[in-house]
């Protein structure tokens, strides 16, 4: 117990130390980075020729952007409301069914989110943040890519035209997705370097299988003062 107490003053001491902005001030931080996610227990079945094949679901980079606005609560804890547009889904791996070249294929989500999360400084500059992430779709698409071949007797193989093909699936996944972000940050000279994980909560689709949306971000800003 007397350790217990002994760490919480520690760690409210550099807590303390930790001073940022002064009390009561806002800023405004707009943002811009990348997404790298993927959906959990995702997959595609192919069954082709007596060839059968599973693929799991992979990670895919996309676009992550918005702003923020953070209110410094006190010397060492800032709270922060945005607006974001992340691009989540995922991808599969390449394959050849015997003829059959599939390739290039993903899903695509698109969602709006409202990241609302308290900044704690641990040190100037570097903060570890948390809180809550309400996201909603508004658009999904399933794209892949076709190409067929024959074989003669050489061996050599002839390709016809590679084939597109993009459908709209925001019907097979749910409206609203709700998510906590853990993750760090760090500033110097107003520049804002930001990466955090969102932890899904909800399952991104409709019917079938529970599958969640697992979005890491990485970032960078300008934090303007008000």
């Amino acid at each position: 117990m007397k350790r217990i107490a002994i760490f919480l003053l520690l760690a409210t001491a550099v807590i303390g130390a930790a001073a940022q902005e002064p009390w009561g001030t806002w800023s405004v931080i707009p943002h811009v980075g990348v997404s790298i996610s993927s959906l959990s227990n995702d997959g595609i079945y192919y069954h082709n020729a007596g060839d059968e094949m599973e693929l799991s679901a992979r990670y895919r980079t996309g676009f992550a952007g918005g702003v923020d606005v953070m209110y410094q609560a006190s010397d060492a804890l800032g709270l922060s409301a945005g607006v974001s547009y992340v691009q989540g889904g995922c991808k599969y791996k390449d394959i050849d069914l015997k003829g059959d070249i599939i390739h290039d294929q993903y899903k695509r989500l698109d969602y709006v989110v409202v990241p609302l999360l308290a900044h704690v400084y641990l040190a100037p500059g570097f903060s570890v943040n948390f809180g809550a992430e309400p996201g909603f779709l508004v658009k999904a698409k399933a794209h892949s890519e076709y190409q067929f071949y024959d074989v003669d007797e050489d061996g050599n193989r002839t390709y016809t035209p590679n084939i597109e093909m993009d459908d709209d699936v925001k019907g097979g996944f749910r409206s609203f997705a709700l998510s906590i972000p853990l993750g760090v940050s760090y500033e110097y000279e107003h520049v804002v370097l930001d990466a955090r994980y969102q932890i899904g909560l909800t399952n991104a689709q409709k019917h079938g299988i529970t599958s969640r949306n697992k979005i890491f971000e990485v970032s960078v800003g300008y934090k303007f003062s008000l």
